[in-house]
């Protein structure tokens, strides 16, 4: 017995003729000659040492050992047709895994509607996505564990080392409780903000430097009691519970304003802007994106709002 000699081809007989039952259906399968199909069908059991069906009047029956060798034949087959699949659905971005890293506000902005389109259009697909602060990203873009990020280049990046393209300045929103004495008034300048509780992310990030700039630039104080903390889920829970303000970004603040969150969260009406400088989006010049993660950038591209060519 030399069953271990069968062909690809052959196991693909095996298969066609155990599902159709006539020589002829399987031969128009394989796409060869009836005379094509008899002879294989006699190479098939001359390797395997003994008959694997008989013709009847109704077609070919399959033996006991017949049945074994198409089972197995069907399984090689039906694996053999999944690589093909799996190597080309990798080929054309709908399998494989991504990984980048956002700020909060390309996260919502950008990050949530492209990774929706993605599932849509590649199930399979492995997407991670972290959001933390542009500092923390880069360090770990520099370390290679992200395709690609949304962030601000730190002050050690060598901006020659990247593709950096530009995305947009994050505009602040300043966030309280619906009960906050300042909700609902009008034209609010930062030195109306100074007396109350704020949470705010750590001493030297974008955003406490913006909003130092602003506080600055009006000539007001800036707040004494103030809570640092990196953690969404501190600053909602403090502003939600406390008279405390937190400045997030528009787009987040959109987020927790949304009615069916049933927050009760509200931003205030400022008289003067306050934004935070450009992110961007980055990309190792060295590194080679796979085809899911330039179909996963081309994605979040077409969320912002002018193509970035």
């Amino acid at each position: 017995m030399k069953a271990h000699f069968l062909k690809l081809n052959q196991l693909r007989f095996i298969d066609a003729l155990k599902r159709k039952g006539k020589l002829s259906l399987a031969a128009e399968e394989m796409n060869i000659s009836q005379p094509a199909a008899s002879r294989t069908l006699a190479d098939i059991e001359a390797l395997v040492g003994q008959q694997i069906c008989t013709r009847n009047a109704h077609g070919f029956v399959f033996n006991e050992f017949g049945d074994v060798l198409a089972a197995r034949a069907s399984r090689v087959v039906a694996e053999v047709e999944n690589i093909g699949r799996d190597i080309r659905e990798v080929a054309d971005g709908l399998r494989g895994r991504v990984r980048i890293g956002a700020v909060t506000a390309a996260a919502i902005a950008y990050v949530l509607p492209a990774s929706v389109a993605l599932r849509a259009q590649a199930p399979q697909a492995q997407l991670q996505v972290d959001v933390e602060p542009s500092l923390t990203l880069m360090q770990r873009m520099r370390a290679g564990e992200y395709d690609f990020v949304l962030a601000r280049l730190s002050a050690t990046d060598d901006p020659a080392a990247y593709d950096v393209r530009p995305i947009g300045e994050e505009v602040l929103s300043f966030a309280v409780r619906k009960s906050h004495p300042l909700a609902g008034r009008g034209r609010l300048a930062f030195r109306d903000l100074s007396p109350y509780d704020w949470i705010i992310q750590p001493a030297g990030s974008p955003i406490w430097s913006t909003v130092v700039d602003a506080f600055r630039a009006e000539g007001a104080d800036f707040p004494e009691r103030v809570t640092y903390s990196a953690s969404a889920l501190l600053t909602l829970a403090t502003v939600a519970r406390t008279d405390a303000i937190a400045p997030f970004a528009r787009e987040v603040a959109g987020l927790l304003m949304a009615e069916d969150l049933g927050m009760r969260i509200v931003t205030l009406d400022m008289a003067r802007p306050a934004s935070v400088p450009a992110y961007n989006l980055i990309l190792d010049k060295g590194a080679l994106l796979s085809p899911l993660a330039h179909r996963f950038l081309s994605l979040i591209e077409a969320e912002m709002p002018r193509a970035i060519r």
